[in-house]
């Protein structure tokens, strides 16, 4: 029964895996025809740049992009924090796997490591992703002010690199840094859609890209960039603002049956804790606990996600 729930477990992570990857392509693809004036069955014979040729890579080149930018992510101290990081790992694992499940050690640490590394993973990709657009607008209004003032992309580059010391600045530091050594805007803007594979970025890329290749008013492409991304973030935070109750209240419904067995039963009713933790008949309620728990907080946090 156990060994099923545990395939079944890795059936959902991979369908949720793909479900993510499909709604990315579906935020390029409407961000693309929101600011497209070409009817839409001549959107994609009519692109100045291939979206997709911007993030296509092998599995080698994918596999050496996310290892070197999950180094540039965990940060300084980077052997320490891994080393911690997994020390943790190693005791909830034993707690979840041994003493609720009743595995061994061995297969305890088996089923830990790739579990807290693809979760580790999934979050420094979010951290990341969540400070690159955080700071992104204001990289994009100092790009259009000395656009204004008269100074070329490449200067721009460089202004913004200098300017802001986040995650942007660096970026843009080193895309000035690549241009002056004779790099072409095309390679560029590419190694840099690698290091932050976001719809916001890419749209960006692909406006510069248009610009360099066939001209244009680049202050107001940049201009109306900026106030997307700023309407786009509003009605997000709108969004957050209006389901904040709704959330909170799932997020404490769904703790209550934790904070009840692993505490208030444990110390409580020591006698019916070790008859639901280790009489056999008694661990049945706890696979249906963990179970029904799983099925109603997946059910809550597709509801949340799909609010528009």
């Amino acid at each position: 029964m156990i060994a099923n729930l545990f395939f079944i477990g890795l059936i959902g992570v991979g369908l949720y895996i793909m479900r993510k990857q499909a709604q990315l392509s579906e935020r390029r693809e409407s961000m693309l025809r929101e600011n497209n004036t070409l009817p839409e069955t001549k959107l994609l014979e009519n692109r100045a740049v291939d979206m997709e040729a911007l993030s296509n890579t092998t599995f080698s080149q994918r596999l050496s992009r996310s290892l070197r930018n999950i180094y540039y992510d965990i940060g300084e101290y980077a052997i320490i924090k891994v080393l911690g990081y997994y020390v943790a790992a190693t005791f909830v694992g034993e707690f979840v796997f041994v003493t609720v499940f009743g595995f061994t050690t061995q297969v305890s640490l088996l089923l830990s490591y790739p579990i807290f590394t693809y979760l580790g993973i999934r979050y420094l990709e979010f951290r990341t992703q969540k400070e690159f657009e955080d700071n992104f607008p204001d990289a994009l209004n100092m790009i259009a002010s000395s656009v204004s003032a008269g100074e070329s992309l490449l200067h721009a580059i460089q202004y913004v690199g200098k300017s802001l010391d986040n995650i942007v600045g660096r970026e843009f530091k080193t895309m000035g840094e690549r241009l002056n050594l004779g790099e072409t805007t095309e390679s560029v803007f590419a190694r840099a859609c690698q290091r932050f594979p976001t719809p916001t970025f890419q749209f960006f890329v692909i406006a510069m890209r248009v610009n360099v290749n066939r001209g244009g008013q680049l202050r107001r492409v940049i201009t109306n960039l900026n106030r997307v991304l700023f309407d786009a973030k509003s009605v997000d935070m709108k969004k957050k603002a209006l389901t904040a109750e709704a959330r909170m209240s799932s997020y404490i419904i769904c703790a209550i049956p934790f904070f009840f067995l692993f505490v208030v039963l444990r110390f409580l009713s020591p006698e019916n804790y070790d008859y639901v933790m280790h009489d056999p008949s008694g661990r049945f309620l706890l696979y249906y606990t963990l179970v029904s728990e799983s099925i109603g907080i997946g059910i809550i946090t597709w509801l949340m996600k799909s609010v528009k």
